[in-house]
């Protein structure tokens, strides 16, 4: 198996300050986080593109501009339908997407892999986060944050017991203990990629921290994903003791689901609520917002709502700012529409085929990424925005990503042990 160069401290910092772009509360949720986006993208990109001189693959070029005229086509329809076009959200959605291609350039001008610095950026979050974890049950501590209920210590968004009653939540640096999951789920999903299916390789460190802050997040959606994702390795790299094995960890997920009050609970009760709503009823449960978004999507299936409060929310007029919106998949789709969602989707699942070569691993991908996507934002971020532009990238580029390939055979012999 080859191993990989190690990069030094400095070479890591482009993909984390990215990840904080991506939700940490500190840089996405004051008053200041739409400026201090336009100052980064601008500087890092002439970081990248005039002083150390990279140039964007042809490739790429291509697929950006397909990006870029799918959504001008969305825009000028939704100025003519709507009457308006929220340029300010626009112009962030192509900031974004410069920032997460050329962060990605640069770890390919340094010769290092992407994936496999973004596996190592969750671990250490993880690791940093279990101390504050830990203290935030003694006591609610952090700097200010504007918000009654969450503080900060830039590396750990720390939480009121008033707000998670049952108990403190492992947010991470993320705006919220869900978010922290999916992003944990992302780095299992890239560790997938690098070796071609659902094994560990050389990831036993990291899988084991990574699993601990799944665990600590207590998250409804990071916990069903990680009971699938045992199943499935279980499934593909036991032989007939798998037999044996998956029953045994059924029954456990099963346990789980009507043990844990976020499972069973949880999830029961924000159904219930979603069926009783009525049509001019808010909420921003995973299963209200599905609901109340069913009318945007049905009413825009083709250009969607737009970003700005007044298009997007206009049969709840009553609606003047951010809800807390509950659902990714609706949100995305009542904004841009059903088929650039679908682009979204098709685009995932490229990158996983073409990076893994098996198409039971890629569909195992684009499932997992649908499900986290059910409980946050997190294509409003630029990470998950990578998915558009990456399988623009050579094939033979993105082989380089799962350089395990040949030796899959050895390293199915060579791990028997499990993702806990």
């Amino acid at each position: 198996m080859r191993q990989l160069r190690k990069a030094s401290l400095k070479e890591y910092l482009p993909l984390f300050l990215l990840l904080c772009f991506s939700g940490n509360p500190e840089i996405t949720s004051e008053f200041y986080s739409k400026p201090l986006l336009v100052i980064y993208a601008v500087i890092f990109l002439i970081y990248t593109r005039v002083i150390i001189g990279i140039k964007m693959p042809e490739t790429i070029w291509i697929r950006l501009t397909g990006v870029l005229s799918f959504i001008l086509i969305l825009i000028i329809c939704q100025y003519l339908i709507l009457d308006f076009v929220s340029y300010p959200g626009v112009l962030a959605i192509v900031l974004k997407l410069f920032l997460v291609i050329y962060t990605f350039l640069y770890y390919q001008y340094k010769k290092l892999n992407f994936f496999h610095i973004y596996i190592k950026i969750l671990t250490f979050l993880v690791i940093v986060s279990i101390p504050f974890f830990l203290l935030n049950y003694i006591g609610f501590y952090g700097v200010e944050t504007g918000s009654t209920f969450r503080r900060t210590f830039f590396l750990y968004t720390s939480y009121s017991t008033l707000i998670y009653y049952s108990g403190i939540r492992n947010a991470g640096m993320f705006w919220e203990p869900g978010a922290f999951a999916g992003y944990l789920i992302i780095a299992v999903i890239f560790v997938a990629l690098r070796n071609g299916k659902f094994i560990i390789g050389n990831y036993r460190n990291e899988i084991f921290w990574i699993v601990i802050g799944l665990i600590t997040t207590m998250s409804t959606t990071g916990f069903i994903a990680l009971g699938l994702i045992i199943n499935i390795y279980i499934f593909q790299n036991y032989g007939w003791v798998k037999y044996v094995i998956l029953p045994v960890t059924i029954i456990a997920i099963y346990w789980a689901y009507f043990q844990l009050d976020f499972m069973q609970e949880k999830i029961e009760n924000q159904y219930e609520s979603s069926r009783e709503m009525q049509q001019k009823d808010i909420s921003n449960s995973r299963f209200g917002a599905l609901t109340m978004d069913l009318q945007y999507i049905q009413s825009q299936p083709l250009f969607g709502n737009g970003l700005d409060i007044k298009t997007r929310y206009r049969f709840h007029p009553w609606v003047k700012e951010d809800i807390g919106h509950g659902n990714g998949m609706s949100n995305f789709l009542a904004n841009w529409g059903i088929p650039f969602f679908v682009f979204w989707l098709y685009c995932v699942y490229t990158l996983s085929f073409n990076v893994s070569k098996s198409r039971v691993t890629s569909w195992l991908i684009l499932f997992l990424v649908i499900l986290i996507l059910q409980g946050e934002q997190f294509l409003n971020y630029p990470l998950f925005l990578l998915f558009f532009i990456i399988p623009g990238i050579k094939k033979q580029t993105l082989q380089k990503f799962n350089p395990f390939k040949k030796n899959t055979i050895n390293i199915e012999r060579n791990n028997s042990h499990s993702l806990g």
